[in-house]
């Protein structure tokens, strides 16, 4: 065995991760991390939300979405999507476990090795999302470029720059973003292996810089061909409008309506009160009214506006006292810790280390005051410190054996504590799988029927990682929905598959068209306030059927008013008999009359019956 190892490394590595993989996925349950996984992977499968298959996605490269769609098309019986984020996985930490031992060959650090699996890739693992995926799969690339500037004499240096390189151009293309984090998580990890070095050293940071040209070019590329589609290019200038995350995750309290803000602000874009709260409900479903022209303006408006003081302080205490960090990340800072303890190296190996602890620290404080700090972005950050940990914790010189067996068993008490977490989310995967699939399943979709309303919250719960799209729940089953799915154009196709442009004023919502939702939802009242103030339609639900398991329910949509009178004898030119008189539009903001904003916020809203 030691032999092997020795004579291929790499081979070992990837093998022994197989190992880890196989075994870890056999015993526990995995699912998406996001809803934007679940989208993407009904996007290319041409499943759900979409008619067929499409390598245009919200946040990964056209390149990737081509070779998964075409993979969809010709081999729609197995997984893709589930197994590429696996297979990023797998490559990064093999690439981890290589660099290791790389480094030295020992059988103390395999145990580190398997620890660090256990303790930090497992929750990744069980939680699968792209973001993150991008980030292991990047750790591994980083660790695979100092391997290579830190072996100048290496034979196999050259194939360690171009096959690092080529695993972070996968990594921007999975997401840019996670290229970003993982090159500012690095800086200390590759300027230490730049300057450690006498000589080439000039070359070793062209190298780099090189990589990062790269990698910006090829996201550029991304653009240029996707903008072609003059639908991709109006929804890019739309994502890459701000305002609408910070309203909705980063939750900025300038954006809190206010007397003062609804005059000056909401009202300048056409929106009222309902219009604001059924956005924060996350409802995209209009691009008239939550459109580029909108966030726009909303952006311009607000982008001088500083935080007040208090609320920063208040972020703050929040950071420090009220929210403790999570187990999971609090556990990398502690591996990190244990390991500057134990090594025995020189001081910039020492500050390579501190500054790592001190950055990702200070980054995970001002993501929480400052924007959202969700578990897809923490998790990968804490477990770059154990990666990093598992790289030099014996890096110098072998532990004496009392502070092997130390380390591996404090080590193995957050081992326990964090497979334990993994074990409880493994049990609640498979339950949430069981009831949902079974809800959905119950419905006997048929291929005339289009199912609106909150998609994202049921088919989370529904479409798990290696799971076949053409599963027979899924046939006929066509989704439209009104939240996380409906600011992209994928949107407008699945209307175009009915006949549809605008479902509030061609579609007949007659027993084809069904809502569906949480049973008894607020949203529910927002969505048929907001159909009754833009579109003149008065709208009553029905309810079809209602699981007991979980919580969804059916509904068709019962009473419309249009121009000719409905099922119940109601019209344009009766309604104000009915009760049914429509809200004025809102002033412009230039007009001395304009009402004050004193909106009391509520969630229920007094429809007519």
């Amino acid at each position: 065995m030691r032999q092997f190892i020795q004579n291929k490394p790499f081979v070992s590595s990837l093998l022994f991760n197989l190992v880890l993989f196989i075994a870890f996925l056999s015993i526990f349950y995995t699912r998406f991390g996001t809803t934007d996984d679940v989208e993407m992977q009904m996007v290319l499968a041409g499943t759900g939300i979409i008619q067929e298959s499409s390598a245009n996605l919200r946040w990964t490269h056209i390149f990737i979405g081509q070779i998964l769609s075409n993979l969809y098309t010709y081999f729609p019986s197995l997984p893709w999507y589930g197994l590429y984020l696996t297979f990023a996985h797998l490559l990064g930490m093999s690439a981890i476990l290589y660099s290791i031992l790389i480094l030295k060959q020992s059988f103390f650090r395999i145990a580190i090795f398997i620890a660090c699996f256990l303790l930090g890739e497992t929750a990744l693992l069980q939680d699968l999302q792209f973001t993150s995926s991008a980030l292991v799969l990047g750790t591994g690339a980083v660790f695979l470029l100092f391997t290579a500037i830190s072996n100048p004499g290496e034979k196999r240096q050259k194939s360690w720059f171009l096959i690092s390189f080529l695993m972070l151009l996968l990594v921007e293309m999975m997401r840019w973003n996670s290229f970003q984090l993982i090159v500012i998580l690095a800086l200390p990890l590759l300027l230490y292996a730049i300057f450690q070095q006498k000589e080439k050293r000039l070359a070793n940071l062209l190298i780099c810089t090189a990589m990062l040209a790269g990698a910006w070019i090829v996201e550029q590329s991304h653009y240029l061909i996707q903008n072609q589609d003059p639908a991709w290019e109006a929804y890019n200038e739309y994502k890459h409008a701000l305002s609408a995350h910070d309203i909705l995750d980063y939750h900025k309290p300038q954006y809190e309506w206010t007397p003062s803000t609804a005059d000056d602000y909401f009202y300048k874009v056409g929106w009222e009160y309902e219009d604001l709260m059924l956005f924060k409900h996350w409802f995209f479903a209009d691009s008239s009214v939550y459109g580029v022209q909108q966030f726009k303006a909303l952006q311009e408006t607000f982008q001088n506006c500083p935080y007040p003081e208090e609320h920063i302080e208040e972020r703050l205490w929040q950071f420090f006292v009220e929210f403790p960090i999570q187990d999971y990340v609090f556990y990398g800072f502690l591996l990190a810790g244990l390991c500057f303890m134990l090594i025995k190296g020189n001081r910039w190996l020492y500050l390579t280390l501190g500054s790592s602890l001190v950055m990702i620290f200070a980054l995970l404080c001002a993501l929480f005051v400052y924007k959202h700090l969700p578990s897809r972005v923490s998790y990968p950050m804490a477990f770059y410190l154990m990666a990093l940990a598992s790289l030099f914790i014996t890096y110098d010189k072998e532990l004496l054996r009392k502070t092997k067996l130390f380390s591996l068993l404090l080590i193995g008490f957050m081992i326990l504590s964090n497979l334990k977490m993994v074990t409880l989310e493994s049990s609640k995967t498979a339950f949430n799988k069981m009831y949902w699939s079974a809800a959905l399943d119950s419905l006997n979709a048929q291929p005339d029927q289009l199912y609106i309303g909150g998609g994202d919250f049921y088919m989370h719960a529904t479409m798990t990682p290696y799971q076949a799209t053409n599963d027979s729940m899924f046939l006929d089953f066509n989704m439209l929905d009104l939240g996380h799915f409906a600011n992209s154009p994928n949107h407008y196709k699945q209307l175009e598959n009915f006949g549809i442009q605008n479902i509030h004023t061609e579609a007949h919502l007659d027993s084809n068209i069904y809502f569906v939702h949480r049973y008894n939802a607020s949203f529910m009242n927002w969505y048929a306030s907001f159909i009754m103030r833009h579109y003149d339609l008065y709208i009553e639900y029905d309810l079809v059927r209602k699981e007991k398991e979980v919580n969804i329910a059916v509904y068709n949509i019962q009473e419309q008013v249009r121009e000719k009178p409905n099922s119940q004898g109601v019209s344009l030119s009766n309604r104000a008999e009915l009760g049914l008189e429509k809200k004025e539009k809102p002033l412009s903001p230039e007009d001395a009359k304009k009402p004050t904003a004193n909106y009391f916020e509520q969630e229920n809203f007094n429809l007519p019956k």
